[in-house]
């Protein structure tokens, strides 16, 4: 076995992104563990989607699909894309930090509503889907509706919380969710059939 290794010699190893020699048959090899120095890289951030601003109501949005023709794959999948005669749900879900992390239900909300250009605002309703309870609108794509990212946005006004014995009062609080700044493979998009 000793003559085997002594003939190899050195062998090289691909490892990931690193290279590392390994000498058979000899006791250097052993002596020390070889390491691979890690690759330095630089993430430059671009500046938040949402702003920089203080933020006091968080909302979660999605677009899934909601029938239509054609008909999508599946039902209820969270998607971007759509293509004109099929029907965007918009799910919406989120708090209140102002009011120390109150969920956003009918109680605590004004009013809430999506926006898509070129159309009425499209109120956002209320109801339990599955064991979840969240905030759905549909819209039904027209086919006449322009190709391409639909910038569409989600604002909900929040209810005063008056002041209890143990939390101050909270004003009326307003927030927005806006898919501009994500990246275009993120964004609500209209495509061809």
């Amino acid at each position: 076995m000793n003559k085997l290794m002594t003939r190899i010699g050195l062998g090289t190893v691909a490892m990931g992104l690193a290279t590392m020699t390994i000498a058979f048959g000899s006791a250097a090899a052993f002596a020390a563990p070889v390491t691979a120095a890690a690759p330095t890289t630089t993430t430059t951030l671009g500046p938040p989607a949402q702003g920089t601003g203080v933020h006091k109501v968080f909302l979660y949005v999605d677009t899934i699909t909601g029938g239509g023709s054609p008909t999508p794959a599946a039902g209820c999948a969270q998607t971007n894309l759509f293509q004109p005669g099929q029907v965007v749900v918009f799910r919406m879900d989120g708090v209140n930090a102002a009011a120390g992390g109150i969920d956003l239900t009918p109680a605590t909300v004004l009013n809430a509503y999506v926006k898509v250009p070129g159309l009425t605002r499209i109120p956002l309703v209320y109801g339990t889907h599955g064991k979840a309870s969240y905030w759905t609108a549909a819209w039904t794509v027209g086919k006449t509706y322009p190709m391409g990212i639909v910038d569409f946005w989600v604002h909900v006004t929040t209810t005063a919380v008056p002041a209890t014995t143990t939390s101050p009062a909270v004003p009326q609080e307003a927030g927005t969710f806006s898919q501009v700044g994500l990246a275009p493979p993120s964004q609500l998009t209209i495509v061809k059939a």
